[in-house]
């Protein structure tokens, strides 16, 4: 089931719970929105998850 039309906003998404659940609910087709205070992983993260 895609899931396109939601938008999930995620906390600490550079690591732990909040980096398993960005990636889980991109894959499921949820629409991530993604914050964090360690940029340069936030965007490592960003990236991938555009590339899959």
């Amino acid at each position: 089931m895609r899931e396109s039309n939601k938008v999930v906003a995620i906390t600490g998404a550079s690591s732990g719970i909040g980096r398993a659940t960005a990636r889980l609910l991109a894959s499921r087709g949820y629409t991530v929105a993604l914050g964090a205070r360690r940029e340069d992983i936030l965007a490592a993260l960003t990236s991938e998850l555009r590339n899959d």
